[in-house]
């Protein structure tokens, strides 16, 4: 019975933790400069958050849900301008392909923006309460089966991530110095457009 709910996990990580945004950017970008371990760190920030988020969900944690929920604006906001900042400090870094191999400090702190980036985004635990509808997780009788399904679940975004960085490693040393250029603009424009979005979405 427990490792259904580790598998049911897994599938909600499979379906709800697809990279794309803001962090998956970041992640492409930092595993062409700096390599797998870089990529892997900034993409398991991300699955770290939504591990958190979904400790939050199955185990109802209604005073922490509740303060997320109710500042989700300001939090919101806050994550929204430090993804522009990340954005527009892609676009004006120096443009030369530079690839080099991360140190311990800049994995940790790749690892800690993705982190901080994820979990400024409350509206997640929402997302999981919907993926546990779909998936018709219903009550949950014992703690082994909560973690159980958290731990599916940050296993289910890691395999994405692991998947994306495997891709981006067999085309990674074909990436020229105009490519690189482009990239950068094409990612750091992502970047700030999703930024700005977050912030828009938050006044409208």
């Amino acid at each position: 019975m427990e490792i259904e709910y580790l598998l049911k996990g897994i599938c909600i990580g499979l379906v709800f933790g697809v990279p794309v945004g803001a962090i998956g950017a970041l992640t492409i970008r930092r595993t062409i400069t700096h390599g797998t371990f870089a990529g892997l760190a900034s993409g398991i920030g991300c699955s770290t958050a939504d591990l958190l988020y979904s400790f939050i969900s199955v185990f109802g944690l209604t005073l922490f849900s509740s303060f997320m929920l109710k500042y989700q604006s300001i939090i919101s906001l806050v994550g929204g301008a430090m993804v522009i900042m990340m954005g527009a400090g892609i676009i004006l870094k120096k443009q030369a392909v530079v690839k080099e191999t991360a140190k311990t400090s800049q994995i940790i702190s790749f690892f800690m923006s993705s982190f901080v980036i994820a979990i400024t985004n409350p509206t997640t635990i929402i997302t999981f309460v919907l993926a546990f509808s779909i998936f018709h997780i219903g009550s949950i009788n014992s703690t082994v089966q909560c973690f159980g399904l958290c731990l599916g679940i940050f296993i289910g975004t890691c395999i994405w991530w692991g998947l994306i960085i495997a891709m981006i490693q067999l085309f990674r040393n074909r990436i020229t110095g105009k490519v690189f250029v482009r990239l950068n603009y094409i990612l750091g424009s992502i970047i700030i457009m999703l930024g700005a979005g977050v912030g828009i979405r938050v006044l409208l």
